[in-house]
Parts: C-alpha cells; structure tokens; sequence
C-alpha cells in the first residue's frame, strides 16, 4: 500500500510540476535548507530538497521532448549558464575518476553530487525564471525557509542554561530528526544567505511599513546568526557587511572617515559578543586541530597525486585511511573547505578549474555592479546573499549542495533580465 501511494504520489508530482514548473522552483527553494530529511531507495539516498529537484528536472525534460516530438508552439528554449567552466571541471572530474582506486564510485559521486548540482540548481531554475515576479517569488521562498531556520535555531534556547554554562543557537530535532542537520554552523550558513535576501525583498517594496518590517527582519536575522557563535558564521557575516555598508555609505557621498566611524561604532557595540566568542574559542579548540588535520591530510593526498587527485568521493576514504584522525575523532568526516576538497580529489588541474569558475563568476557580477548598480540597488545584497554562501564553503561541507548554488543562479538570471530590459528599453528609446 505504501508503495502504491508513494507511486501515485510521484506521477501527481511529476505531472503538477510540468504544468506548473515554477511552483515546484519555489517548493525547492523553500526546503533548501532541509538536508536532515533523507529518503531511500535501493541503497541510493536523496534529502527532501534533492529529491523534489530531481522530480522537478524530471518533470522539465519530459515537458521539453514532448514539446518537441509534436511541435506545439510554445517551445521551451534551452540556455546554458555557466557551461563552459563547468564543462572544464567536469570533464577533468570524470579523467580523474578514471584514475582513481575505486572507479564506479568515483564515477557516481561526480555524477550525484557535482552533474546533478549543474542540472539541477543552475540549469533548471535559469530555464524556469521567465521574469522578474519569478525571480521575486522565488527569493520570497527562500526568504520564508531561512526564517524557519531562524525560528528552530531560537527554539533550541528553551532548557538551555543560560546562567551557567555557554548557550547558542543550536539545531533542534524533530521526532528524532534533525532537519537542518546537527551542526549550529549549518544553522549560521543560510542565514548568512537568507539575511540579505531580506534586503532584496526591502527593495523591492513601496510601502513605508513593510519596508521597517523588512529592517526588522534583517536585524533579528543578524541577532540570531552572531548567537549561533559560529566563528564561520561571524567572518562571512562580518564580509559581507563590510561590503554593503561601504557600497552603501559611499552612495550616499559619506566622507571616509564617517564609514570608519561607522565601522568602529558597530565593533564596539559587538565587543561584549567577540569576548565571548573567544572564550568560546578557547574552550573549543578540538575544532580548528580537527580542520587543520583535514587539510593536512588534503596537502598530502596533493603530493602523492599532484595532478589529477585521487578521484570524486575520494577524501572521505583518505580521512578513513589516516589512523591518527581515527584515533583522535573516530568517525571520518568530509572536507571542510572546497578547496582542500578539490585539491584532493581532482589534483592540481582539478582545483584550476574550480577556480576558474569562481573568477568567471566574480568577473561577471562585478562587471554588472558597475552598470546596473545604481538604478537598482537591490542587486549588490542579492550578491552578497550568493557570495555569503560560496564563502562559507571555504569552512564547510556544503560546496556541492543546492543551498549554495541556487543563490548564484538567481544572480545569473536577474543579470539576464535587466540585460533584457535595458536591450529592449534601448531599442524602443531609438525608435
């Protein structure tokens, strides 16, 4: 019987969301942040969020080679963002997983995890977003999702004491599951996202009233990202405000030296919370020598294979294979960093290609700040909401998941759609 409904269940899935794919865009970008909730079959395992991605991409290529075979007339047209960098990367993946110990393995880790992450949340949102009330419903469903978040994370201060011992913004469990993961730095990740995706919304709104809103939103949304006292939280936060406020204050003709009273003001003002951060440091010093081992153990699987790694999925049998982390931590975990992962896995051709894509990303969006900036000031947090999440992956796990990709793809579409704009604003102005 629960086989038969959860059949049933897929056909309507599949079917809902050819006619309507970009509600099933906004499903996915609100339970993006749910990874704790994972599904099985046959040995394979999907999170929530991949698993209606996977309908939904699913349900987009069905529609489009039916569109195709009976020629009906509203044909979708495909585009491929970021294909050329991500080709590269792929292409040297796949030549190093040839190479590597375990071959179907590596091959079916680059497939689920980086090709799936292409199609998946690069380009099938590109190919869903039409326009900008799209774009705007999307980042509204991950707006709600990260409030979620925020939510669970201020529910873990019940039963906390937080008199004598050190509390924080924690996960919380569910029935025994933890939906946003374990870990209180995957509750600071995407809120470092969601913060200034509230700002888009700000932006975009007329009303007074839901413009203070908004601001509250924001500033309780930063409150609970600095009590989840994750150090990777802090530095990507901290960044990312630097950034705002400068580009900010100096639309705003503030002479230099009000911004840097500005910043002092504000690192004042947090100095109570950096002390406690620090004790915190102290006391919690297994965690830095744990990610110093972990790229210690990256830095000598680069030696012994230089250029082209040890395969996709490799790292985490390398971290098995080192008796002093087992000895030391048990378990084995995955990489906490990109880089070092990269580095590993695919060599030293591997992590030029991975660094390519990240310079063409940043070459575009920082081409489009200087055009378009000005006359919509909504895009520099959009960036930054984009930038917070690939930052963050210089300190976490995340660096192959939706979460972190969705954000640079609705950067990518809302470049494509002012591009439009301004092309057809241009030709009607000549006529």
């Amino acid at each position: 019987m629960l086989t038969i409904l959860l059949v049933i269940l897929t056909i309507f899935l599949l079917t809902f969301f050819s006619f309507w794919p970009e509600i099933g865009l906004y499903l996915v970008a609100f339970c993006l942040p749910i990874i704790g909730l994972d599904f099985y079959f046959k040995g394979l395992n999907f999170p929530l969020v991949d698993l209606l991605a996977l309908l939904l991409l699913t349900a987009f290529v069905t529609r489009y080679f039916f569109q195709l075979i009976f020629e009906t007339k509203d044909k979708i047209t495909l585009k491929w963002p970021l294909a050329f960098p991500f080709l590269i990367f792929l292409g040297i993946s796949f030549i190093s997983s040839l190479f590597s110990s375990q071959i179907s393995y590596s091959i079916y880790y680059l497939a689920r995890w980086p090709l799936f992450l292409y199609f998946a949340y690069i380009f099938l949102p590109y190919n869903i977003i039409k326009d900008t009330k799209i774009l705007k419903k999307t980042i509204i469903a991950m707006v709600l999702g990260s409030f979620l978040v925020l939510i669970s994370g201020f529910m873990s201060l019940y039963g906390q004491d937080w008199r004598d011992s050190f509390f924080r913004l924690k996960s919380i469990s569910l029935f025994g599951v933890y939906l946003f993961g374990e870990n209180q730095n995957l509750i600071a990740e995407y809120l470092n996202v969601g913060i200034f995706l509230v700002l888009v919304l700000k932006f975009f709104q007329k009303k007074i009233r839901v413009k203070r809103f908004l601001d509250l939103v924001f500033i309780i949304m930063a409150l609970g990202l600095i009590l989840t006292f994750s150090k990777s939280g802090w530095i990507t936060l901290s960044l990312q405000l630097v950034i705002y406020l400068w580009y900010y204050l100096r639309s705003k003709n503030y002479k230099p030296i009000k911004i840097i009273f500005t910043f002092l003001g504000i690192l004042i003002l947090m100095s109570p919370l950096i002390f406690k951060m620090e004790q915190l440091q102290n006391k919690n010093t297994s965690s830095t020598e744990n990610r110093w081992l972990l790229t210690e153990i990256a830095i000598q699987a680069f030696y012994d294979k230089p250029y082209l790694g040890y395969g996709d999925g490799q790292f985490i049998n390398l971290v098995d294979n080192n008796i002093r982390f087992k000895a030391k931590y048990g378990a084995p975990l995955d990489s906490h960093g990109m880089f070092q992962k990269v580095l590993a896995e695919n060599g030293v051709f591997g992590l030029a290609a991975w660094i390519f894509i990240l310079v063409y990303l940043f070459k575009v969006f920082y081409n489009s700040l200087k055009i378009y900036q000005k006359c919509n000031p909504w895009l520099l947090p959009l960036y930054l909401s984009a930038g917070g999440a690939l930052f963050f992956q210089i300190f976490n796990t995340s660096y192959y998941k939706g979460k972190v990709w969705l954000p640079i793809t609705l950067c990518l579409v809302a470049i494509s759609l002012l591009e439009k704009y301004y092309a057809k604003k241009s030709e009607q102005s000549g006529k």
